[in-house]
């Protein structure tokens, strides 16, 4: 492996991991965790999802979203309904304490991402988010072709 490919691998989980430990440290007091904000913007965005379709959106396994639904539905920031159309399904929404935690949560996010970018300007920003959705995109194919060859 060159080191073009030691340091993207490293570099992406040493972010991934700085993130995760700055989004705990603001977010604990509210009893949610770096796992947890992810579900609540994406129920605020697709209010009366289920589990599964949340899952997907989140590129999530089934077990891990079905702990932090529940983990979300005990704090009184989720809710869940039967789906009239599927009565094994359930909708899910934000409750209105889930809702209040959009705007603490989106504030915490756009300050980490704007410390973490301070130092490039607007087109290096654009451009950053552009190639890393590229990779992210090749490493979803890739990782999707891997588990239809197991």
């Amino acid at each position: 492996m060159n080191d073009v490919h030691i340091k993207l691998s490293k570099f992406t989980g040493s972010i991934y991991r700085c993130t995760q430990s700055y989004a705990n440290e603001m977010l604990k007091q509210f009893g949610v965790t770096s796992g947890s904000y992810p579900y609540l913007l994406t129920l605020y965005n697709n209010g009366g999802i289920n589990q599964n379709q949340i899952s997907r959106e989140l590129d999530i396994d089934k077990a891990m979203s079905a702990r932090e639904i529940k983990k979300l539905i005990k704090l009184g920031y989720v809710t869940k309904e039967m789906d009239q159309e599927d009565a094994r399904a359930y909708k899910l929404y934000l409750t209105e304490s889930g809702r209040s935690l959009i705007p603490e949560i989106s504030l915490a996010m756009n300050r980490w991402n704007d410390t973490i970018t301070r130092c490039l300007d607007d087109e290096e920003k654009k451009e950053l988010v552009r190639m890393l959705d590229i990779v992210l995109q090749d490493a979803k194919r890739c990782r999707y072709e891997h588990k239809s060859d197991a």
